[in-house]
């Protein structure tokens, strides 16, 4: 009987170890499943919170995740406030902005979602997203009763100001009522129901931390991004 060459064995390891290694190197990445994308694109548009992006899909920093899936990824909410503010002539400091920004972000924080695959296919999947939503109605009442609280406790000095027209006074009244108006949206529960949101998702490649991936993402972005403020409130 002929024996079994030991090298010929060695060798034939070698060559199998080494198309082991080759064939792992070369299997196709399982992508991350489209709910979970789509989940953490809700926290990334509306929370401002790339951690989720981050840990999915493997970038090594949030600044990266913003860079490479937000535009204006430098513009924060403290910027858009004092735009929209300066645009309609009320001037805030910087710290004030920002105490009204941290309020803002800690109110969206409240909201919650779920996300579940409707349909999956090779090239697309939708997912839909059943997300928790804020009142208009609370919003309205909101302001309703600051306005009253306002006028009812208001002295006779500052109404002869404002019906006069004074600049100055109602510069200050307008920014203590807008002040005084996001410090109460912060106190509101989500208690609008819930919103449903079909997100039609395709493969895409993703630019993570510098290398190339392939990933599920919304195909149209600016309309996820405009549904998914639009079931804010409801």
């Amino acid at each position: 009987m002929k024996k079994w060459n030991k090298k010929a064995a060695a060798v034939l390891l070698a060559v199998l170890t080494l198309c082991t290694i080759v064939l792992s190197g070369c299997s196709k990445e399982e992508l991350a499943p489209a709910d979970q994308v789509v989940g953490a694109m809700y926290d990334l548009c509306l929370k401002d919170d790339p951690k989720p992006m981050m840990d999915l899909l493997g970038f090594a920093s949030e600044d990266d995740v913003r860079t490479s899936l937000m535009e204006d990824s430098d513009t924060t909410l403290a910027d858009v406030f004092e735009e929209e503010f300066a645009s309609a002539g009320i001037e805030f400091t910087d710290e004030e902005l920002q105490e009204m920004s941290d309020t803002i972000m800690k109110l969206v924080q409240k909201l919650t979602y779920t996300a579940a695959i409707s349909e999956q296919s090779k090239d697309e999947t939708t997912v839909v997203l059943t997300v928790k939503s804020f009142s208009n109605a609370d919003i309205q009442q909101t302001m309703t009763d600051l306005q009253t609280e306002y006028l009812e406790n208001m002295d006779e000095e500052t109404q002869a100001a404002l019906m006069s027209g004074d600049e100055d006074a109602i510069m200050e009244f307008t920014r203590q009522i807008m002040k005084d108006y996001v410090s109460r949206l912060g106190e509101l529960e989500p208690n609008g129901g819930e919103s449903e949101i079909t997100v039609k998702c395709e493969k895409m490649k993703v630019d993570v931390s510098g290398k190339e991936k392939v990933s599920w993402m919304p195909v149209d972005m600016d309309k996820f991004t405009e549904d998914v403020d639009n079931s804010t409130f409801k």
